[in-house]
């Protein structure tokens, strides 16, 4: 898949690098041929041109200044990983990684360094002649640095706090969520019935060639590919699953099936020995969850960070609400041509608040946050969905009223918001015995 190598080579960390450097390699070149053109009576702003032997001695030296400056910037980084993976999750290093700031901030660095090396290793020292563009364009290139420096450990000491990692990552996901549910291919969707035989017609399998993560689905692309082919695809996989070599990815049903070659519906599926949240929306789900698992934890105890992850999966779910596991098929001219296995709104909930509301089944804060969290998603969201935030709700009300040693004000903190979402969900009755029960 072209467009996913594309992706994978822009989002990585020696991409902006490699730019910047090769930049400032072709500068170094272009500013020595300039200053070959100058006459010792030019001067720019004032600045008379340097001899060589001066321009030599302060570009070595600003060399050595911006690979300290790169070193210590590699140390803070470390600090920041480190600290990543051991209070939040090992899942969200790509994030911080992964940021253009942080890929400016080194690109800028390393090209300086670059720059400076090159231009002393072009400069010839065979004729006497004065050099003004070259030492110039150094200094700016080192006191870009410095800035670059500072806003650096900004944006590092910004990362580090977990209300902006959990936005970040919540906004990330959001952005999924909108470009899959904009996607045009959307408009070929229609619902296609548990029993109908096309969900178990024998066909021909195409394998994994590895063992990973499913990242992207072409599926423009595989409904064109069927259509020319006359072909009906049933895909077995979705993005975000692990499958193993060998495993299919795909069963093709139809006369000419025998025909085809599989390694080029294979090539339509990109498998990755970690997952991407390219396609993969459950995976920003599970970073923001594991964030506020990691809080609730016997070593962090910290349930109000765990409160913060909660509120931001509420808002993803109300925009995964819109998906319908239903609209299954993909039609193109009233011929289907692709059957897709997808995750509904029930799987992201589970994946939300499942273990959160296990593993903090003792915090009152931890549950609180979830009762009212699945309150305000009622009152968004389409009225198919209320009977299942009921019943998760109703449940985690057990849970927490079997697993703590409730005061009165605590039992009153969470009947308040489970009473919300009674009201939002119709079920009143259910709540009047809900609470006798307990």
């Amino acid at each position: 898949m072209q467009e996913a190598r594309i992706k994978a080579i822009k989002e990585s960390f020696w991409f902006l690098p490699a730019i910047y450097n090769a930049i400032a390699f072709l500068l170094a070149i272009t500013t020595v041929l300039v200053d070959y053109q100058l006459t010792p009576e030019m001067s720019l702003l004032g600045i008379a041109p340097l001899s060589l032997n001066r321009t030599t001695d302060m570009v070595s030296s600003l060399a050595g200044g911006i690979l300290t400056m790169t070193t210590i910037t590699f140390s803070a980084i470390l600090i920041v990983l480190t600290t990543y993976s051991s209070q939040f999750s090992p899942r969200v290093l790509q994030d911080f990684i992964s940021s253009r700031p942080t890929q400016r901030v080194l690109a800028l660095f390393s090209s300086g360094f670059t720059f400076c090396i090159s231009a002393m290793l072009i400069v010839s020292e065979e004729k006497t002649y004065q050099l003004l563009a070259t030492p110039i364009l150094a200094v700016l290139w080192s006191l870009a640095g410095i800035a670059a420096f500072v806003f650096l450990l900004n944006h590092t000491a910004d990362w580090l706090r977990v209300n902006n990692l959990i936005g970040y990552i919540a906004a990330e996901t959001s952005a999924t969520i909108d470009h899959m549910l904009a996607r045009d291919v959307n408009r070929m969707r229609q619902s296609v019935e548990a029993d109908d035989p096309a969900w178990s017609k024998e066909g021909v399998e195409i394998k994994s060639p590895a063992s990973g993560y499913v990242v992207t689905i072409a599926l423009e692309r595989l409904i064109a590919k069927a259509a020319s082919d006359n072909l009906v695809v049933r895909l077995e996989v979705y993005a975000g699953n692990f499958i193993l070599e060998g495993l299919p990815l795909m069963t093709l049903t139809g006369e000419n099936a025998n025909d085809v070659k599989p390694g080029s519906y294979a090539d339509l599926v990109r498998v990755d020995n970690e997952p991407k949240s390219w396609q993969d929306i459950g995976f920003g789900i599970r970073k923001v969850a594991e964030i506020g698992l990691r809080a609730i934890s016997p070593g962090i105890n910290d349930p109000y960070t765990a409160a913060t992850s909660i509120h931001h999966m509420s808002v993803l779910l109300v925009m995964l609400s819109q998906f319908s596991e239903d609209r299954n098929g993909f039609f193109e001219e009233e011929e289907l041509r692709l059957l897709a296995r997808e995750p509904g709104f029930e799987h992201y909930l589970l994946s939300a608040f499942q273990e959160l509301r296990r593993y903090g089944s003792k915090d009152n804060t931890t549950q609180v946050a979830i009762l009212n969290a699945l309150g305000w998603i009622a009152r968004l969201v389409d009225h198919r969905w209320h009977s299942l935030l009921w019943d998760f709700g109703a449940n985690t009300y057990r849970l927490a009223v079997t697993s703590l040693d409730l005061q009165e004000a605590e039992h009153a903190r969470l009947r308040a918001p489970l009473g919300d979402l009674a009201h939002a969900t119709g079920r009143r009755h259910d709540y009047s015995e809900l609470l006798s029960a307990s």
